[in-house]
């Protein structure tokens, strides 16, 4: 593996290589940078590694629902991020004077992680109506976080209980 900023710059996708298994990679072509499996099939932590760390990320509650970050080695989560159900903006803060947001277009076809100020950290695009791909790109505005690594896996994280929460919105709703 490599580290996820030394692939700014570089093709990346985010892919499902199993449909039998629930663990995706964050590749730049044949090389795995990073890797986000869930720790139960249907539950709702996810353990994300890359040669920077090991985070897990866990949502608790249901409709005033909190995502906490962890360190693997750890067992009390260092940020944890009220989430906002049915708005397309997602703010993290990371201290006190800063935060990044996550956004998403009306489709929830592409992500974007901004600062503060608007300017993109990195964007993910889903890579076709079908694919089970999400390109991502990582810009180099990122490397002045000392969080992204960890942000860029969260983000991921992020996007796929979106993904969840609106198949079984779908599948209730019919």
């Amino acid at each position: 593996m490599k580290s996820i900023e030394s692939m700014i710059g570089r093709e990346l996708q985010w892919v499902h290589p199993s449909i039998f298994k629930p663990m995706y990679e964050l590749r730049a072509g044949d090389t795995v940078v990073a890797k986000l499996e869930w720790v139960k099939f249907l539950g709702m932590a996810a353990k994300a590694e890359s040669v920077d760390g090991c985070w897990m990320f866990d949502q608790k509650g249901l409709f005033k629902s909190e995502v906490t970050v962890k360190k693997c080695d750890q067992d009390e989560p260092f940020i944890s991020i009220k989430e906002e159900h049915f708005k397309r903006t997602q703010k993290i803060e990371l201290s006190d004077v800063r935060h990044v947001t996550l956004k998403s277009n009306v489709w929830r076809t592409t992500f974007t992680l901004e600062t503060d100020t608007g300017e993109p950290l990195a964007v993910v695009r889903k890579h076709g109506f079908f694919s089970r791909k999400f390109d991502v790109e990582l810009r180099r505005r990122g490397t002045s976080f000392p969080e992204f690594p960890w942000l860029v896996l969260l983000m991921w994280y992020l996007i796929l209980v979106a993904i969840r929460r609106a198949r079984a919105h779908g599948a209730t709703a019919g």
